[in-house]
């Protein structure tokens, strides 16, 4: 009988024994893993399961060795398989969305092939789940076309179009139909930032959005090009208004295109064109022949006019219908601008708002007759002759009382008016002016707290003012004291929402009248008030006003 032949390795060493796979008899580790529990062909008998074999303390340690290196293993197989999955399944449904967003228009046609009946099978499983647990899910889709339509006319209706129908028009298909109807794209500001400012986009959305564009803002497209302009000129026939503040790459000859182009045209913004040839004289002239009597808001602020006078005598003969005059901070070729009011009221006469802060005019020389036979600024609301303080350059030298007994001749509608940083107008000049029910009031670092008589002008239109800025002056003795007991003298007149008193030198005492006396007051600004405890010079508004009138004791009823 020969003898069993002994396993050898290399170099001879015997070969360890290694764990079998499989083996017939009774196992001593665990079942190999498998993801189905149903695809064994092999289950353990009730005699295999009670028999319990006896193995040693070295092989038992090596069985359990391989029994957490095979569950380890299992482990990392099984979550590699759900990485797999989960990627393969991402990766479908952004190609799917990719393919209906290419494949669907404006017009809410329908995607083709096999993307139309995906969408659909989702649609369908959204608004109609097998336990409804879905259900209200589906609201969006289920609306009709004319409710969203208006949903999203209210939703754009303060700050236009851009970017928020952008973003609605990419929910769904539905979304996007009522997003691209060109009624919402009335209103477009693409001086937000929200949008690339390239010359692309103005020419993409002229022709497939804004066929019924009435407003656009173009301010800070410095590289707005005469060919995207020509795209809302074609495409947009309805347009009322637009803003071309410092669109400084723009030819003369097509801004003036546009306003023959575009007959509806009424308001036009020319602000900060420094080094355009659109602000020369003869080219602006021959854009306000071309809007003629239609213009009715001409804005050029922050701009340099040269030959003012012969650009005035053009809006006064060709702008008849002008409402609105913006030269705020505009600079001219002379020292000071010679204003010719008379002029102006003649041939403007529905003018309702005119800014001049910031610019230096006089009052200029006029004949006794004309005075006499102008008619005034009847429709006037709004008059800003505001000038900078910080400048060491007295720019209001020119504005005193004769001046604005000029200017605002027959005015007895205005509800707004700037005074501030004025040195030459007098308490008794501004108390003359015929002005009936004056609801905004500004008169800071100004000469009229030089004066006694503050207290009357603040009596005068106490019925109602509703903004009163006194900021930053020193008035003489108790003026400032008898004005603000004659400002809270009637508390059911009174309909004071906002009052500025920093830099004064009111007192506490008078502040609690003030919060007794105005019960409508909103807004109180006490900052820099050197006669108040330190904690009270602040700004204070709603429930910091409530604080307040804690803090000084006044009643609940006033308050």
């Amino acid at each position: 009988m020969s003898k069993p032949r002994k396993v050898r390795g290399i170099l001879g060493v015997p070969k360890a024994a290694r764990p079998m796979m499989f083996t017939f008899q009774p196992s001593v580790a665990n079942p190999w893993p498998s993801d189905d529990d149903s695809d064994s062909d092999y289950t353990v008998s009730d005699e295999e399961e009670t028999v319990e074999p006896e193995i040693g303390k070295e092989d038992k340690t090596r069985s359990d060795a391989v029994n957490n290196a095979t569950e380890t293993r299992s482990k990392r197989q099984k979550r590699q398989r759900d990485e797999k999955k989960l990627k393969s399944k991402h990766k479908k449904k952004k190609k799917m969305e990719r393919e209906l967003a290419k494949n669907s228009d404006c017009d809410g046609h329908s995607s083709k092939g096999k993307h139309k009946k995906e969408r659909r099978d989702s649609t369908k499983s959204v608004d109609s789940g097998s336990d409804g647990s879905h259900g209200d899910e589906s609201w969006g889709v289920n609306l009709p076309l004319l409710a969203l339509e208006k949903i999203f006319s209210f939703a754009i209706e303060g700050s236009g179009g851009v970017p928020l129908l952008c973003s609605l028009a990419r929910v769904c298909r539905l979304w996007r139909q009522a997003a691209c109807q060109p009624m919402l794209w009335q209103h477009v500001d693409l001086a937000n930032g929200r949008v690339k400012k390239i010359n692309e986009t103005v020419q993409w959305l002229a022709i497939n959005r804004l066929s019924q564009l009435r407003d656009i803002s173009l301010a800070g497209w410095p590289k707005f090009s005469d060919e995207a302009l020509k795209a809302v000129m074609e495409n947009c026939a309805n347009l009322e208004r637009i803003n071309l503040t410092k669109c400084i790459n723009l030819s003369a000859e097509a801004v003036k295109t546009l306003a023959e182009t575009c007959t509806r045209l009424n308001a036009i913004d020319l602000s900060l064109l420094d080094g355009s040839d659109v602000m020369s004289p003869a080219n602006l002239k021959d854009l306000l022949d071309a809007c003629g009597d239609r213009l009715e808001h001409l804005v050029m602020t922050q701009c340099m006019l040269r030959a003012c006078p012969t650009i005035l005598k053009a809006i006064t003969t060709t702008c008849k219908n002008l409402k609105t005059l913006d030269l705020s901070n505009c600079r001219f070729s002379t020292d000071f601008l010679g204003l010719p009011i008379e002029e102006l009221q003649v041939g403007c006469p529905n003018l309702r708002v005119l800014r001049l802060a910031g610019c230096k005019v006089r009052t200029p020389q006029a004949t006794s007759k004309a005075k006499a036979e102008s008619p005034g600024f009847v429709h006037l609301t709004e008059l800003s002759l505001a000038v900078s303080t910080d400048t060491t350059i007295n720019v209001s030298i020119g504005i005193g009382d004769q001046f604005l007994m000029r200017i605002m001749k027959n005015s007895r509608n205005l509800k707004l008016l700037d005074l501030r940083g004025l040195t030459h107008i007098s308490a008794k000049g501004v108390q003359s002016l015929t002005i009936d029910h004056l609801e905004r009031l500004y008169i800071s670092q100004c000469s009229l707290s030089k004066y006694e008589g503050i207290e009357i002008v603040v009596q005068k239109w106490r019925h109602s003012l509703v903004e009163l800025d006194l900021s930053w002056n020193v008035f003489p003795a108790m003026s400032l004291d008898v004005a603000m007991k004659k400002l809270s003298s009637g508390p059911s007149q009174s309909v004071l929402q906002t009052l500025n008193l920093s830099g004064t030198s009111i007192t506490a005492d008078r502040v609690r009248s003030i919060l007794e006396g105005c019960p409508n007051l909103e807004s109180v600004n006490l900052t820099s008030c050197r006669g108040l405890p330190r904690g009270m010079k602040r700004l204070h508004e709603k429930a910091d006003l409530q604080e307040l009138s804690q803090q000084l004791g006044v009643s609940q009823q006033a308050s």
